[in-house]
Formats: C-alpha cells, sequence, structure tokens
C-alpha cells in the first residue's frame, strides 16, 4: 500500500501542498511546497505522467477528496488566517495591514493557470501567490543564469502594480484582474452586450414603477430627519464614551475599518441608494419631550402614553386638490375642479394594456435561453466567491465582531418582516388566555347566534369542553404534519379546538364583542415584545373590501384599545378573495372591491378630521400586502382582460391583475400624501411561494419586496434581477417547511451566500413556534440547519432591519446614522455586529455585478 508521501510525489508539483491535500499544519510549515516547480529551479518540461495528472486533477484520490476541500475545519481556517497575516506587509510602527492579499476571481480559466504555472509567468512578483490567497512580495525571482534572489522593493512595488492590470504579459494580467481570457475573443462582446442591455432594460422598466410610486427610499416622508415619532421611543439605556478605554482588539479593527472606508470612498451609488441623499448625514439629535407627554417602563401599562389630542388639530381640507374613479377603476387626483371638469389628472398612471405590455418584457427576458444560462453563471460565481471569502476570513471576521463591545447577535435589532398578527401569539399563549377567560369571564356575552345572546360558558357548553379539557393537542392549531400542499386545511388551523365560533371570538376584530378579547391578548404580546427590547415586528391585519366602513372600525379597534408601541408596525393585507364575495353576492363587480379599499383612504387624505381615528392609525401603517393561497390555478379566461367595472364574472382575477390595481391606485395616493406631509405607503405582497413563476415577473415591476419568494430557485434570471437591485424577500423556511417545502430543500441559504436581500420572519407563530419568542425561534433552527455563524446571523438581522418600514430615524438609533450609505461607509460595527469585511465584500461584489 502507497504511504502518503508516496503518493504526494506522483502528483504534479503546482498541486502539492493544496489545501485539502494534507492537515493545515502541515501546508504552512512546507512553504516550498507552495511554489510552482519552477520557481523551485526544477529544468525541464512536464512529463508525461505529470500532464496526465494534471487533467485528471479533480478525480477523487486517497490524497485528494472534492467532498473534503469545501469543508475546512475552524482550526484550518485558524492557521490559513495566522499565516497569512505573517505574509502580508505590515508597517513595522502601527502593525496594521497595509495591503489585502489578492486572488483570482472565480471565472479565472483553469488550463490559461497551469499553463502559467509551466511557462515560469507567475515568476512576475506581480502575482506570486495570488491563487492561493498569499502576498507574492517574497517570491525569489529567477535570473537568466538560472540563479534566484529577492525581489528589490521596486520590484514590490511593480508587484502591487501588475495586479491591477499594468503585467505585461495579458492572460496573466486578466487572471489577476479576475477577467476570463475568453472575454478577449471579439465575437464574445456583442452578445454580452445584447444580453446586458436585455437585463438593464428589465431594471429600468422596474426604476419606472417604483420610482413613479414613491417607493424608494427616501421618498417616504417618515425617512426625513424633521419626521417626529409618536409616542417617541425610550431613550438609549448607554450612551457610547469617546474617551473610555478602547481594548488592543477594537484599535485594530478600527484601524482595517478605517481602511476599507476609505477603499470603498470612491465607489459610485446605486439609485436607490442616491435617492437618500436629501437625508442628513448627522445624528439625529434627541427632541425635548414636552411635559404633557406620559412616559412609561418598557412591558407596561401599553398604551398609556398615546393620546389621540396628539393630532389635534388635524389638517383641514384640500381645497386645491380633487379625487375621482376614472374609467379604468383607478383612482385619480386632480390640482383643480376645472381639472377634473376637463379630466386632466395631476399624473400619468400607466394603463392596464401598458402594464401587460412591460410584463410581457419582462416575461420575454426571464424565458431566453441564452440570458438564463448567463444568469445562472453569474449566480454560481456568486456562490462561489461567498465560499472563497468564507475560507479567506472567516477567523479575521470573528476577531472582528469579538472587538465590539457589548454587541451580539441577542442584543442587535431585529424585524419580524412577515408575520400575521391574527396568529402572533404561541398555541401555549393562546391556550394560557382562553383558559383565564373560561375560569374568570365565564358569564361575559361573546356572541349573538341563532337569535340569542351567549356567553363564554354556553359556548363551551355547545362545544361539550370544559377549561379543564383544553390542551394543546385538543386546541389543535400547529400545522406540521397534515397541512403540506394543503392550504385549505392550514386555514382550518386558525380555528382552535376546529371551531369557527372561537375564532371569532378570541381572533377576530371585528365581532360582537368589538375584538375586546383580542385587543388583550394583543397588549400581552406587545408585553413580550417590549420586554425583548431587541425585536420588533410588523403586523398584518386584514382589509377585506367587503364593505366600505372597515377601515373605520379597524382604526378604531386599534386606537380605542391603544395598541400602540415602539416595537410594531401595521401592514394591510387583502386577501384576494372576489369569487367567495361574488359568490356570497356581497359585491357585483371587482370595480366594488376596490372602492371599499382605497376610496376611505382617499378620503381621510383629502380630510383628515372627516376620518380622526383612521387619521391617527395610518401614521403607523407601512403599505399593503396581498394573501391568499398561490397555488391555485389560474386560466386566462380572457384574450384582453376587462376592466374591473366589466369583471362581474364568478372567476377571481389573476393575480398579476390583482397586483396591478393595488399598484396603481397606490400611485396618485402617496403622491397626494406626501404632498400633504403624511406617510405614504409601499407594495410587500406574498409571493412566489408557490403557483406560477409569472407572480414574480409581476413582483418585479411594481412591488417595494416580497414575502417568501421560493420560486426564484426555478428562475434565475429573476433571482439576478433582485440581487442587482437588493430586493428585499421576507422568507419563513419553518412556514414552508409545513406547507410547501421541505426545510433542506429550502433555498434561503443559497440565497444568502449569493448576496440577496433576505430576512427571516415568523409568519404564523400560533401554527409554527413552540417558545415565547418566535423570531430567535426562526433564527435557531436556520442557524443549526444551514449552520449559520453568529455573523450570518447578525447580517440577516441587518437585512431586516433595512427591509422594515419603520422610521429613519429608529433605524439610525439601531444601525447608526449614515445606515443608508453603501458599504463600509454605511455599516456601524459597533450597532449592527456585522464585520466591516463582511460588508466590504458584499459590497464590492454587488458593484462588479452592476457595472457588467
Amino acid at each position: 500500500m502507497a504511504t502518503p508521501s508516496a503518493a504526494k510525489d506522483k502528483l504534479p508539483s503546482n498541486l502539492q501542498g493544496h489545501p485539502v491535500t494534507q492537515p493545515a499544519s502541515q501546508l504552512l510549515s512546507a512553504e516550498d511546497d507552495l511554489l510552482p516547480a519552477t520557481e523551485k529551479g526544477t529544468e525541464g518540461s512536464s512529463t508525461s505522467e505529470e500532464i496526465e495528472a494534471d487533467q485528471e486533477e479533480q478525480a477523487k484520490s486517497a490524497i485528494y477528496d472534492y467532498a473534503s476541500e469545501k469543508s475546512l475545519s475552524h482550526e484550518d481556517s485558524k492557521l490559513f488566517y495566522q499565516r497569512s497575516r505573517e505574509l502580508r506587509h505590515y508597517d513595522p510602527d502601527t502593525n496594521v495591514r497595509l495591503a489585502r492579499a489578492r486572488t483570482f476571481s472565480l471565472n479565472y480559466d483553469g488550463r490559461a493557470l497551469r499553463r502559467c504555472h509551466r511557462s515560469g509567468a507567475f515568476n512576475d512578483p506581480g502575482l506570486g501567490r495570488g491563487a492561493l490567497g498569499t502576498s507574492g512580495s517574497h517570491i525569489p525571482i529567477k535570473q537568466d543564469d538560472g540563479q534566484t534572489r529577492d525581489p528589490t522593493h521596486e520590484e514590490r512595488s511593480t508587484a502591487v502594480d501588475s495586479l491591477d492590470g499594468s503585467s505585461n504579459s495579458n492572460e496573466v494580467s486578466n487572471l489577476a484582474r479576475g477577467q476570463e481570457p475568453a472575454l478577449n475573443d471579439p465575437s464574445i462582446h456583442p452578445e454580452l452586450q445584447a444580453m446586458s442591455s436585455m437585463i438593464q432594460r428589465v431594471l429600468d422598466l422596474r426604476r419606472k414603477y417604483i420610482e413613479l410610486s414613491l417607493q424608494r427610499p427616501g421618498d417616504n416622508p417618515k425617512d426625513q430627519p424633521d419626521w417626529k415619532v409618536y409616542p417617541e421611543p425610550p431613550k438609549p439605556v448607554w450612551t457610547h464614551d469617546a474617551t473610555a478605554p478602547v481594548s488592543p482588539k477594537m484599535t485594530t479593527s478600527r484601524a482595517s475599518s478605517n481602511m476599507l472606508l476609505a477603499a470603498e470612498s470612491d465607489l459610485p451609488l446605486s439609485r436607490s441608494q442616491a435617492s437618500l441623499t436629501s437625508i442628513a448625514e448627522e445624528p439625529i439629535r434627541p427632541r425635548p419631550v414636552s411635559p404633557a407627554q406620559k412616559q412609561r417602563k418598557p412591558g407596561q401599562d401599553i398604551g398609556s402614553d398615546f393620546d389621540l389630542s396628539y393630532f389635534e388639530p388635524m389638517p383641514g381640507e384640500d381645497d386645491t386638490m380633487a379625487f375621482e374613479l376614472d374609467q379604468g377603476s383607478v383612482f385619480q387626483v386632480y390640482e383643480s375642479v376645472e381639472a377634473l371638469r376637463d379630466k386632466k389628472p395631476w399624473l400619468r398612471v400607466p394603463t392596464l394594456r401598458e402594464y401587460y405590455m412591460d410584463l410581457n418584457v419582462v416575461k420575454e427576458v426571464s424565458e431566453d435561453g441564452p440570458i438564463k444560462s448567463f444568469a445562472f453563471r453569474e449566480l454560481q460565481i456568486l456562490d462561489g466567491k461567498f465560499n472563497l471569502h468564507a475560507l479567506e476570513n472567516s477567523y479575521a471576521e470573528m476577531m472582528e465582531s469579538k472587538g465590539v463591545p457589548h454587541r451580539d447577535f441577542y442584543n442587535v435589532r431585529k424585524v419580524d418582516t412577515h408575520v400575521h398578527h391574527s396568529a402572533c401569539m404561541n398555541s401555549k399563549h393562546l391556550l394560557r388566555f382562553i383558559k383565564s377567560k373560561l375560569k374568570k369571564s365565564a358569564d361575559d356575552i361573546v356572541m349573538f347566534r341563532d337569535g340569542k345572546e351567549m356567553t363564554l360558558r354556553d359556548v363551551f357548553d355547545s362545544l361539550q369542553m370544559t377549561a379543564y379539557d383544553l390542551s394543546i393537542d385538543t386546541l389543535d392549531t400547529h400545522a406540521h404534519t397534515d397541512s403540506f400542499h394543503r392550504f385549505d386545511k392550514f386555514n382550518l388551523k386558525y380555528n382552535p379546538v376546529g371551531s369557527s365560533r372561537l375564532r371569532e371570538i378570541f381572533l377576530k376584530t371585528d365581532n360582537y364583542i368589538q375584538g375586546r378579547y383580542l385587543a388583550e391578548l394583543t397588549r400581552e404580546v406587545i408585553a413580550d415584545l417590549e420586554n425583548s427590547k431587541y425585536q420588533m415586528v410588523e403586523w398584518r391585519v386584514s382589509i377585506y373590501g367587503r364593505t366600505i366602513d372597515e377601515w373605520d372600525k379597524l382604526a378604531s379597534w386599534v386606537i380605542d384599545n391603544k395598541l400602540v408601541s415602539h416595537n410594531v408596525r401595521w401592514l394591510i393585507q387583502i386577501p384576494r378573495l372576489y369569487s367567495l364575495y361574488k359568490k356570497q353576492k356581497i359585491v357585483q363587480n371587482f370595480e366594488q372591491l376596490i372602492i371599499n379599499i382605497f376610496q376611505p383612504l382617499y378620503e381621510v387624505t383629502y380630510n383628515p378630521s372627516s376620518h380622526p381615528k383612521l387619521h391617527a392609525f395610518l401614521d403607523r401603517v407601512i403599505g399593503f400586502d396581498s394573501v391568499d393561497d398561490e397555488s391555485k390555478v389560474e386560466r386566462r379566461y380572457y384574450r384582453k382582460f376587462p376592466t374591473p367595472k366589466n369583471w362581474d364574472a364568478p372567476e377571481n382575477p389573476m393575480y398579476n391583475y390583482w397586483i396591478y390595481y393595488l399598484w396603481a391606485n397606490m400611485v396618485p395616493l402617496n403622491h397626494w400624501r406626501k404632498r400633504r406631509g403624511l406617510g405614504t405607503f409601499v407594495l410587500r405582497p406574498h409571493c412566489g411561494e408557490a403557483g406560477d413563476v409569472e407572480h414574480l415577473q409581476s413582483a418585479v415591476l411594481c412591488c417595494h419586496s416580497i414575502s417568501h419568494g421560493l420560486l426564484l430557485r426555478k428562475a434565475s434570471l429573476l433571482q439576478y434581477i433582485f440581487y442587482l437591485d437588493q430586493i428585499g424577500i421576507a422568507m419563513s423556511p419553518l412556514s414552508n417547511n409545513a406547507l410547501f417545502l421541505a426545510y433542506d430543500r429550502n433555498p434561503f441559504q443559497v440565497y444568502f451566500r449569493r448576496g440577496l436581500n433576505v430576512s427571516l420572519s415568523t409568519d404564523d407563530p400560533l401554527q409554527f413556534a413552540y417558545t415565547k419568542e418566535p423570531l430567535i425561534e426562526e433564527y435557531s433552527v436556520a442557524a443549526q440547519i444551514c449552520k449559520l455563524s453568529a455573523v450570518d446571523m447578525c447580517e440577516l438581522a441587518q437585512h431586516s432591519v433595512m427591509q422594515c418600514g419603520f422610521e429613519h430615524e429608529l433605524k439610525q438609533r439601531w444601525l447608526g446614522p449614515n445606515y443608508h450609505l453603501p458599504g463600509v461607509q454605511g455599516n456601524n460595527v459597533v450597532k449592527t455586529n456585522v464585520p466591516n469585511l463582511r460588508e466590504s465584500f458584499r459590497h464590492s461584489t454587488l458593484q462588479h455585478e452592476r457595472e457588467m
């Protein structure tokens, strides 16, 4: 049997010392093995055995195993990191790294690299051992007489220049720049240019729709420094003391952060980032609190610091503007009565026909074969780049994170960006609440049924149950085993004990007791959130569109029960249930549903005093969501879709039809509210959980961000678009595991590694959570299954804050005053606990893809 040393001798010289072929301790001690044969002074061309082994270098052997290459241990990474620090050039006075090691991009041509090894091209000190992530300044130079010598200072300087593309060898310099030599082929450029222009066309269409609807960062008046958050959030318990002593680890971390900041300061901003230039970069100065404003401790006396009189006197009517529903069932705003009479709207909203024409462009580009292949390849490159970054810098990131005082994953801000309010509590909490009410308030009249009033005791008597009979199993709200691909069964899990009566009593805002029980339950959940301090939520509550007074009822429920907290904001979810309402003869056509949803919003914008509670409630509303079972088959019954006024068929409109009318009616509303200094809305629907990929195409055009996004794994071009424009995706792997996709097949980890803007959310804690902190439960399961590091989890938490709709002032408190700037410039490690190394890598990779 061959010994390891004998097997090693059979390998070509340029593979000896590969990090996966032997333990890291042996690799780092044998420096000569890292050098190609030409640099060690061997003469003669490669033997036939070496060439044959070179061609089969990916084959598994006793020494080389591709699978083990991908699983370096933490100890190996630590040794690599320590060795690389020794080989880099340091300033002897400050011991601060002056230049980071260069590596080849993952899209290099491996055959060209081997040709460089054999030809001695790597004798160029500028390349050195760049492929192995080490500095080339100490590599000996071969002279004409066959002898070697150390490079001079000038030659070391030339090494740095050669990495920037000044090498005489075009092939080698292209490799050093991370470019593939094949790109120099003039026949390839036209095809790449055509594909890039088509991808850019999709991005331009998206920016057109997002800009028109005021969904960009900085468009909302809440993003301006002068916006007043009410009630004022608690003041920071701890403030940074600039005179306090700093640990040596923190000093080194800050020095390297300053270098990365200087390196990124010249990079261009994207359009979405440039739109934030109007936001002041100075930290928000704390405003004095008026004596009349009450202060309360977090988790106690929920809502006692809120008073509706704060909004008085409310703005009056806007006499200069008017609104009306046009023939296309879109509310239009007019600047005067004359403009209304002449039908000259203030804004031009794209028509349904124009929307479908633009949607067809997105569809054609996303289904084009060469473009799909190009996008798939770029996504694979992003995956590989993250692998290389993790191997090189995981230990450095850990050390930078450890140098941050006080901050860790548990005390960075996290926002649950997708959670339904009626399922915001876990099953144990709901069970405890029901038992408490049944024991203490059994004589409360809770509903009117069959011509008589019923107490809570009467309801449980009809179910033949007592408080002692109740348990988690009898409550039966967990959806784990019997709801996979059965959305109808999942909806039944909202009925405690399988009874729709208990759902109406405990989980509805509009019932016989005006939602009193749900309000009490909500206050208990808010108290838990405020006690945790670092967890925020964006609860989704429903507006069905059945009647025009739904908005006033919902606003009255929130304001009267004072369900106001600095940890909570609201989104309005609109279930796509037109076919059900049509069947029950609640609405006559689709236009009636649009009127019920949007007319109260235009009325309160025109005259806030006409709906005072709705005006106060909208101050804490972020945007709109669209929910229903996406797996339902959508059939196109019309060649050209009719307008909502003419849509009186019993079939439900298609998903993209719903999205257009939500977006189109939101456009004039947002512009009018911004003109009046009121908060605007964004569109953040459920999208891509199941069903057709076309749902994601409409989301690319119209939506600020989405929830789920599982189908992006099947649409490489759309996934690439989501990456390029950093469209937010709120993912819920535990929810998907119970409904549509097993956890081990969930693309969450792949999206995150590639750099997509993903965050973790709970969706429905009532159905999926077991603990008091469902968001932490979601993170902990993801960390175990996806093997996320502490840095990864802090980055996900940072994404959740960036995606959320909380005010700019609060985001500055949570992420730092310059959070809206790209890369290291906007990263405050003390607030986010995300190392600047990670932030620099993400930003530089994104800029490289955008510049293509």
